[in-house]
């Protein structure tokens, strides 16, 4: 059985990852004593960097935070339907990766029970 990595994906606010990018990747760079790239154009790397996040982020993922109000419910039936799919399943492996997962989905929506007090928004 494969075990579940909770490090397999990252979550970020996307404008708060531009500006990241932004501040990490583009000039002009200071060491301290002196600046570098105080002319350099940064139109072409900026488009560069964008490419490339379009090109890895994920077009079908959705995000329900812990925090908010709903979170807990969602992430609780969605363990369950996984286990009840696992009880359905006469493939061993695949009951004990489909458990595994139940109880990750079950793990996170216990937890949103004692954080989620916010109301969603978009």
């Amino acid at each position: 059985m494969k075990n579940l990595d909770p490090e397999k994906y990252v979550v970020f606010n996307r404008e708060q990852f531009y500006n990241l990018m932004g501040e990490l990747a583009l000039p002009p760079y200071s060491d301290g004593d002196q600046t570098v790239g105080e002319t350099l154009d940064c139109a072409p790397m900026v488009e560069e960097i964008l490419t490339r996040i379009h090109q890895v982020e994920l077009k079908d993922a959705v995000v329900i935070r812990r925090q908010d109000k709903f979170a807990s419910p969602c992430l609780l039936t969605y363990a369950a339907m996984i286990a009840l799919v696992a009880e359905e399943t006469h493939d061993l492996a695949k009951k004990t990766e489909l458990w595994s997962i139940a109880d990750y989905f079950h793990e996170q929506g216990v937890l949103a029970g004692d954080e989620g007090m916010k109301l969603p928004t978009l």
